[in-house]
Parts: structure tokens; sequence; C-alpha cells
């Protein structure tokens, strides 16, 4: 495979996240409880910032960037949450190696999307000034929790595909 081939691989990776990031403005309406979004982009930033490693902080820098101009939120928050809980994962995984069971992968991910929901909801809710409701970023977590297990399927589909035999 020629050097070109491979960067076009990882260009069309990029690209997919980025999409990812803008279907988090589809949203899902449940009775009683407003809109929610299913966080597909908290799935493929841990997917491929932690327990794959492709993604640098640049770049989950700018993923949050474009979240928060896509959402209204305050610009930056969502990068922050990114980079933060990022190196934190990939500290703790230096040290337990955990790349095989997906019950300790989804358990890391459960882990992951409880943290970064609450400093997201901490942070925006400083920023606004406003004590915002728990109950839609309760229901967007439980929605990423079992959403994440097919999504795991595809990114494994998207890593098989574009990245594998690089």
């Amino acid at each position: 495979m020629t050097k070109q081939h491979s960067i076009l691989k990882v260009i069309a990776l990029y690209l997919i996240a980025i999409i990812f990031v803008a279907f988090n403005l589809t949203s899902i309406k449940i009775p009683a409880i407003s809109t929610v979004f299913p966080l597909f982009d908290f799935m493929i930033v841990f997917y491929f910032a932690i327990f794959r490693q492709r993604f640098g902080i640049w770049f989950i820098f700018l993923l949050g960037i474009w979240n928060d101009a896509l959402t209204g939120n305050s610009l930056g928050v969502t990068s922050l949450c990114y980079i933060l809980l990022v190196r934190f994962f990939l500290t703790i995984n230096q040290k337990m190696l955990i790349r095989e069971n997906f019950i300790q992968i989804w358990q890391q991910f459960i882990a992951f999307c409880f943290v970064i929901i609450g400093i997201k909801w901490a942070l925006l809710s400083l920023l606004d000034g406003v004590f915002h409701s728990l109950i839609v970023p309760c229901s967007q977590f439980l929605l990423a929790v079992f959403l994440y297990v097919p999504m795991h399927k595809f990114f494994d589909y998207l890593n098989e595909k574009l990245l594998e035999g690089e």
C-alpha cells in the first residue's frame, strides 16, 4: 500500500468522525423527557482516541470546537472535556492494558461517558449561570451506553477497513 493511499484512509476516518459529531444534531424525542442526542461523538472519540489511539489531541480539540459550534454551547467546553478525559484514560490504560475483553472496554466507556457528561453539565451550568436539569444528561448517558455496543462493532469494521495493514 502506498503512503498516499494510507494517508487518504486516515483522512477518511477523520471525515467520518466529523460527520459523527454532526449526527449529534439528530435528536430522539422521548415522552416526558425533552429532546435527547445520542452522543455519537463520545463514542467515536473513546474508540479512536483511547481504545485504538488513532486521534491526536489536536484533532480531538477540533472535534470539540466543531461540536460546540453545532450545538450552541460555549466554544471550548467540549474540547476541554475531551482532552482532559482522553489524557486521563490514556494514562490509566498504559497501566491496565485493557484491549481484548469487550466487557472491560464497555465498562471503561461507561465511566468515560459518565465523567464527560458530568463535567460538561457542570461547566455549562457554571458558564450559563443556570442549574440545568439532570434528566437530559441522564437520558443521554443511558442511550449512549446502550448504543455503544453496536457502534463498537461498526468502529471495529472501520478500523479494519481503513487502518489495519498500515
